[in-house]
């Protein structure tokens, strides 16, 4: 069956539109798109409904017709149906879940809003279905939601909030690499605030995390300070969001770094950002808040060696129950550990090896062709069952 999807997203950017766009290129099924710009997330989650409803009516109007709604949790289900034409109000909604505002970290001045998480719950039991990037996400959530449900005096819904959970699915997002391996950026390719990067040849460590407080970059930045202070051999590859003023910490790590820094910011395109990441040798997560980490797997695909803290959404995403020899990619979280286990690492030679047995099984399990297909089924379903 090919399947009309309409999308429907209010914060069209990011990893929330790499979904759509991605699948819809390996899809069978026809996407139409309708989203927002990625600016002003409280304000998008506040008017989307009334907003991407107009559009959606619209293109009704137009002569359009769908089958299925695929939103993200940012769009308040039940007030967009409330707006809706009656031909898009009965149609099934998938919502999925890539975070929600119940453990979503906030920074320590910041007071969590739970208006905009009990929007999250909400939509969850008003979608026909709910899809989540990890069951870490998932049993978070729930656990989250229940127990501020608990303290609510009264009509606390719990058993309907507990059977949406309960019918949704667990669905990664997949990942799209470079038709033909990209080539690593060289030394001399590479700048950092102007100036030539180092020729050195040691193991080159790789972040590819945002430089915020739920992904513990001060732990990263103490291990570094370590190895250097050893006079260890290695570069390292800093991709992630720009700043118009430098954290401190990440101030710090480019002071400690020196002509060892080899990039540090945003890849200009896709390809670039693929071409570093096949300049990483080992890449490094210290997260203290995850619910899938695209970024290392990627990273991971294009022939690094992952070293993560054994917790949140890694030990599933990188199967470890049913693949306990991998046990060496984790480590018990500590900046200790992770020093030791860096240090390991850098003076045995780790190097990028982008033909490895665990690069294939990240291929096989998370790659767009082998993921389109099956998301492709539990939408036919749907559609199916609501006939």
């Amino acid at each position: 069956m090919n399947v009309r999807v309409l999308v429907l997203e209010p914060f069209g950017g990011g990893s929330h539109a790499a979904f759509y766009r991605q699948w819809s290129q390996f899809s069978d099924h026809r996407f139409h798109i309708l989203e927002l710009p990625a600016v002003h997330w409280k304000w998008r989650s506040r008017h989307s409904s009334l907003t991407l409803a107009e559009y959606a009516n619209q293109a009704v109007e137009e002569g359009q017709t769908f089958d299925i709604i695929f939103a993200s949790e940012m769009l308040h289900v039940a007030e967009w149906r409330g707006f809706a034409c009656e031909s898009l109000r009965k149609l099934p909604v998938v919502t999925y879940f890539h975070e929600n505002q119940f453990t979503y970290p906030i920074a320590e001045s910041q007071a969590r809003d739970f208006h905009f998480a009990y929007s999250n719950l909400l939509t969850a039991v008003a979608a026909d279905q709910v899809w989540f990037n990890s069951a870490y996400h998932r049993d978070e959530f729930l656990a989250a939601a229940l127990a501020w449900l608990r303290r609510m005096p009264d009509f606390k819904h719990v058993d309907q909030f507990r059977a949406a959970i309960g019918k949704s699915k667990i669905c990664p997002p997949g990942i799209t690499a470079p038709a033909i391996p990209a080539a690593p950026i060289s030394p001399s390719d590479a700048h950092v605030a102007g100036r030539a990067a180092s020729q050195a040849t040691g193991v080159t460590l790789g972040w590819v995390a945002r430089w915020e407080h739920d992904k513990a970059p001060e732990n990263f930045v103490a291990a570094i300070e370590i190895l250097v202070a050893e006079g260890l051999d290695f570069q390292l590859c800093l991709l992630g969001q720009q700043f118009q003023r430098t954290p401190p910490s990440l101030h710090r790590l480019q002071e400690l770094a020196g002509a060892r820094l080899i990039h540090c910011g945003y890849a200009e395109s896709r390809d670039t950002y693929w071409r570093h990441l096949h300049t990483m040798d080992i890449v490094v997560s210290t997260a203290i808040h995850e619910f899938f980490g695209i970024g290392i797997l990627e990273a991971t695909l294009a022939g690094a060696r992952p070293l993560l803290p054994n917790r949140l959404a890694y030990p599933e995403v990188f199967d470890l129950e049913h693949y306990p020899e991998r046990a060496h990619l984790f480590y018990d979280g500590s900046v200790g550990q992770l020093t030791e286990r860096l240090r390991e690492w850098i003076l045995s030679g780790v190097r990028n090896t982008p033909a490895s047995p665990l690069t294939q099984w990240v291929r096989d399990h998370y790659a767009w062709s082998a993921l389109a297909g099956q998301y492709d089924q539990a939408l036919t379903e749907l559609v199916a069952a609501h006939r």
